[in-house]
């Protein structure tokens, strides 16, 4: 399968960013640009035996291809050699034109001035079609002039605008970047905060009531092992909520993480659309479909190219589809090994869809159990003595289990 993929030509394009595909698109509609002109200014040469201006036009060619592959503004990575080989670009050129009638002039003219505008700011290159129309006036009279204006005017632009764009698409990019790894350190900052307050409240409890319980046993008051009876059930309750804190049991609101995943998807530049509402989800199962949410979107910042996303809630599941999702890797990692975790505590099953073109994250949840009936309460008033008394002796650990509840 991995070589297939590899001889495959079009798995390169399929797994390339919408960035690289931009630059490489756009390098490429450049090269174009160069060798048809070079194809039909050489066959033009050829039929009037004008050798000498047909190699100085595939040479000029060559070498304006050399520059546009190497230059950063589209998306290039040569650092040497592009001044010399532009250059010998222009040279040629100029050796074409020479040596060949007005309709080659204007070939290599088109060819030179695709290296040469994306080298330069418009306002020079406005300078240079001046120039060259100055210089057109005298061999060609007035139409050549016009025409060699226009052409290094039309290049100029036409150059300048790719660039623009293509600057454009890098610096969303890098936005996306800067989103996701905003919304990790947003995540790590909220995990230490509650870490903070879940544990720091039960430490400082911890230190008082051992300084106090040590006081008491020097002075031999029988209140120091109350006292340190204490401090294990704060010890125990601090392990509790800091389990909770890990596993990610504290609550979430749904409506909140949809709203906050659709805030940062559309700032990232990514369409967003929500089918459904949170109301619909039942509320045993609305953090859970909360954790998708925030799982998905924090996924899709960092591992897609997503320009649409659809966030799905019904009464049986939550989901999160996007387009353009990377090269599956080959573990799930922790995110998604923790959501199944999440999502089997409330009897439900997570399934993760990763196609070519399309990657959905659902949750399925089992029907809304059933709730008591009022006819079932009074069972409880039947026996308040055996209710009440246990309340009394087992005070820390109902207190844990309320907690548990809420948190």
């Amino acid at each position: 399968m991995e070589l297939r993929q590899y001889l495959d030509p079009r798995s390169s394009w399929r797994h390339t960013s919408e960035v690289d595909k931009v630059r490489l698109y756009t390098r490429q509609s450049f090269v174009g640009i160069c060798v048809s002109l070079t194809v039909a200014g050489v066959a033009e040469c050829i039929a009037r035996d004008e050798w000498i201006a047909a190699v100085a036009m595939t040479v000029c060619s060559a070498a304006a291809v050399f520059v546009v592959l190497g230059l950063p503004q589209l998306g290039g990575t040569a650092k040497n050699g592009i001044r010399w080989a532009l250059m010998l670009c222009i040279a040629a050129a100029l050796l074409a034109g020479f040596t060949g009638q007005a309709p080659v002039s204007l070939w290599s003219l088109l060819i030179v001035s695709v290296p040469v505008t994306a080298m330069i700011s418009l306002q020079l290159a406005l300078l240079a079609a001046i120039v060259v129309a100055a210089g057109a006036l005298v061999f060609y009279g007035f139409a050549g002039a016009t025409a060699a204006f226009l052409i290094v005017v039309f290049m100029a632009a036409t150059v300048r605008l790719s660039t623009w764009l293509l600057n454009i698409v890098t610096e969303l990019d890098s936005s996306r970047d800067a989103a996701a790894a905003l919304s990790v350190a947003e995540e790590r900052l909220r995990f230490s905060r509650d870490l903070h307050d879940v544990v720091g409240r039960s430490l400082s409890a911890i230190a008082v009531k051992s300084e106090l319980a040590a006081a008491l046993s020097r002075r031999g008051d029988e209140r120091a092992a109350d006292q340190m009876d204490e401090v294990r059930d704060l010890a125990q309750q601090s392990m509790t909520e800091a389990r909770q804190l890990v596993r990610g049991y504290r609550s979430i609101d749904l409506r909140a993480e949809i709203d906050g995943a659709s805030s940062l998807l559309t700032a990232a530049g990514i369409a967003t659309e929500v089918i459904g509402s949170p109301d619909a989800v039942p509320v045993e199962y609305a953090e859970a479909a909360a954790w998708i949410v925030r799982e998905g979107a924090t996924n899709i910042l960092r591992h897609s190219d997503a320009t649409r996303v659809r966030i799905e809630m019904s009464a049986r599941s939550a989901g999160i589809v996007n387009d353009h999702p990377r090269p599956a890797e080959t573990t799930d990692g922790t995110g998604i090994a923790g959501l199944r975790e999440r999502i089997a505590t409330v009897g439900g099953t997570v399934a993760v869809e990763h196609e070519t073109d399309r990657f959905a994250l659902t949750a399925t949840f089992p029907p809304t159990p059933q709730r008591p009936d009022k006819e079932h309460r009074p069972d409880k008033e039947h026996r308040p003595d055996k209710e009440h008394r246990p309340d009394k002796e087992h005070g820390p650990e109902i207190a844990l289990g309320s907690e548990r509840t809420q948190g």
